[in-house]
C-alpha cells in the first residue's frame, strides 16, 4: 500500500509521519486546516487545506489512496460541543467515506493514551483493559475507537501513543525552558510514573502497521518506557548541564490555577493550556501502559536511551529557536 492520506499532517506527530512516510517513498496527501501553521511539514509533500466539515471535498480527496491515516484531533477545547465535532463527529464523517470508497483497504486512528484512563500503582494497562477515561478528551477518543470498531466494514487499526516526546513537540518544550531556568516543577508528587513514547519509535510503530494483516481489526498501546517523573526531570537537567529546584505543586493549587486560566480563557478566543480537566489527569499516581502487545505482534522494539531522545529534541529546539 503506497498511497496514503494523513488527516492533522501538520501537527506534531502528523508531520513526523509525512517526513518518515516519504522518505520511505511512499505518495502521500497531507490534509491541514485553511488556517493552520505548516511549519512543520516537509515543503515536498502534497498538501491540500481542506474543510473537514465539507464531506464532499474528503470524498475527492479520499478516492484513489489505499491507507487513511487519521491524525486529526482536538487535545484541548472549552466545552464539549468542541470535542465532539472535532474528534467524534470528523471519525464519523472521515469513517463514512472509507466505507464507501472502494480503493482504500485500511483506516489507522491515532487514538490516545488517555482513552484508557490512569493505571493502578506499579500496575501496566493493557488492550484488554477496561477503559475508564477521566477527562473530556479521553472520553471523545473514546467513542471514535467505538464508532470505528461498530461501523467499519473493511480493517481498522487503532493505536494508543503514551505520552510522546521530541522534535516540534510544544507540550514537553515547557519542561526544557523551566529547566534551563533552573526550575523543576511537579504537580503533587515527583514520584508519579508515567509511559512515554519518542515520537520517531511511535512513526516507526504506525508504519509498521501499514498493510499488515496482523493489525487489522487490532489496538495496540504505543509506549517506549516508563519512568518516573523525577527521572525525567533528572535526565532533562544532564542534557541541559544544569541543576534546579525541584518544587512540588499540592492539588489545591493545581484546581486554583485551572480556574483561574479558565476564566481567562473566557475572554479569548483561545483555548486554556490548562483547565480542570487537564489537572485532573495530572493529579493521578500512574500512567502506565504495556507494550507487549506490539512488541509480539508488530515486532516492535523502541528505543531504550532516553538521554539520546532527550539530547535531539533539545537540538531541535535550539535549531529551530524554540529555546535561547
Amino acid at each position: 500500500m503506497k498511497k496514503i492520506v494523513i488527516t492533522g499532517a501538520n501537527g506534531f506527530i502528523g508531520s513526523f509521519l509525512a517526513k518518515e512516510l516519504l522518505k520511505r517513498d511512499f505518495e502521500i496527501t497531507c490534509l491541514v486546516r485553511q488556517n493552520s501553521d505548516i511549519m512543520l511539514l516537509p515543503s515536498n509533500c502534497n498538501l491540500v487545506r481542506v474543510d473537514y466539515q465539507n464531506k464532499d471535498q474528503l470524498k475527492k480527496l479520499l478516492k484513489k489512496n489505499e491507507v487513511l491515516i487519521h491524525t486529526a484531533a482536538l487535545t484541548k477545547a472549552k466545552n464539549w460541543a468542541e470535542f465532539k465535532k472535532n474528534n467524534i463527529d470528523l471519525t464519523e464523517s472521515l469513517l463514512d467515506i472509507y466505507n464507501s470508497t472502494a480503493s482504500l483497504k485500511q483506516f489507522i486512528f491515532l487514538s490516545s493514551q488517555a482513552v484508557s484512563g490512569p493505571s493502578k500503582k506499579f500496575e501496566f494497562k493493557n488492550e484488554t483493559d477496561e477503559c475508564l477515561p477521566i477527562s473530556k478528551y479521553g472520553k471523545s477518543k473514546l467513542l471514535a475507537e467505538e464508532l470505528i470498531q461498530s461501523k467499519a466494514k473493511k480493517s481498522w487499526t487503532i493505536i494508543r501513543p503514551a505520552a510522546v516526546f521530541g522534535p516540534g513537540d510544544k507540550d514537553f518544550l515547557t519542561y526544557f525552558i523551566l529547566i534551563k531556568k533552573h526550575i523543576s516543577l511537579f504537580a503533587g508528587n515527583k514520584n508519579k510514573q508515567i509511559s512515554l513514547i519518542y515520537v520517531q519509535d511511535l512513526v516507526n510503530l504506525i508504519i509498521s502497521t501499514l498493510g499488515n494483516k496482523n493489525a487489522f481489526n487490532e489496538i495496540f498501546f504505543a509506549s517506549g518506557l516508563d519512568v518516573r517523573l523525577e527521572e525525567f526531570s533528572q535526565n532533562l537537567e544532564k542534557v541541559l548541564q544544569t541543576s534546579s529546584l525541584k518544587i512540588t505543586v499540592p492539588d489545591f493549587l493545581l484546581d486554583i490555577v485551572a480556574i483561574f486560566f479558565e476564566f481567562i480563557s473566557l475572554f479569548s478566543k483561545k483555548t486554556s493550556l490548562l483547565n480542570r480537566d487537564k489537572i485532573k489527569e495530572m493529579k493521578q499516581e500512574s500512567w502506565l501502559v504495556s507494550n507487549e502487545k506490539a512488541k509480539r505482534i508488530l515486532n516492535f522494539e523502541p528505543a531504550k536511551n532516553l538521554l539520546d531522545n532527550i539530547t535531539a529534541t533539545f537540538e531541535w529546539y535550539k535549531e529551530n529557536n524554540w529555546i535561547k
